[in-house]
């Protein structure tokens, strides 16, 4: 009939509209793939709980050392403060009192030096005159061993120790510092090796040279000398 269509008979016609699947006839179009949640990490979990951790301690560490800074130079203040304090207290007792030590070690100085001045002078001479018995040793003693009057004592002594007696002995001091002298002083024999002189004139204190002449025969005399200090 005109205006209809016709198809064979047992047939049946398949139209395709636009958007349809691209499915070759007689496949199945597979189902939709459901969604799996996802299982957690284990490892994961652990890298991340020990990065939390070390972060907290991190920030813990720097907390903890910035009140140690801390403390310490408040210590650090403390002791520059204390010390400062014992340094102040030392330093005001030296300024008091080191004046008056200072005055007591000048006296006591001065003392001992007066005393050393005033005590008698001694002296220990040894002579060889080169003849026979013409060793020994002089010792003299000058007392008080101040300007004034003093006493002149020798005494003359063999290699043994034992006194030795000798013809003549003879004493000259002389201030060389002031052109003065010799001084000779009029010795006395008192026993053997014993010679002595009283009211000895020393003008001036100073160091005087001591000479002690000795003879020992007719030919065998010398002199020796030695400094000491008189006055």
């Amino acid at each position: 009939t005109a205006g209809s269509s016709s198809h064979p008979e047992g047939r049946t016609a398949v139209v395709q509209g636009e958007g349809a699947d691209d499915a070759t006839p007689g496949e199945a179009r597979p189902a939709a793939e459901a969604r799996v949640p996802v299982q957690a990490d284990p490892v994961r979990e652990a890298q991340l709980r020990r990065q939390r951790e070390a972060a907290t301690s991190a920030a813990r560490k720097k907390r903890r050392d910035g009140d140690r800074e801390r403390s310490g130079l408040r210590r650090s203040v403390l002791v520059e403060a204390g010390v400062a304090v014992v340094v102040l207290a030392v330093t005001t007792v030296l300024t008091t009192t080191e004046p008056g030590r200072t005055e007591e070690e000048a006296a006591a100085g001065t003392s001992a030096s007066a005393a050393q001045q005033q005590g008698p002078v001694s002296l220990n001479v040894p002579f060889d005159t080169g003849g026979k018995d013409g060793k020994g040793t002089v010792l003299l003693d000058v007392d008080p061993g101040r300007s004034g009057d003093n006493a002149l004592h020798v005494y003359l002594q063999g290699p043994d120790k034992e006194p030795l007696d000798v013809p003549e002995v003879k004493v000259a001091l002389t201030l060389k510092a002031q052109d003065l002298g010799p001084l000779t002083a009029p010795l006395e024999r008192i026993s053997a090796g014993h010679w002595s002189a009283a009211g000895v004139q020393i003008p001036l204190a100073g160091r005087w040279t001591v000479a002690v002449t000795v003879r020992t025969s007719d030919i065998d005399q010398v002199t020796v000398s030695k400094n000491a200090r008189i006055g």
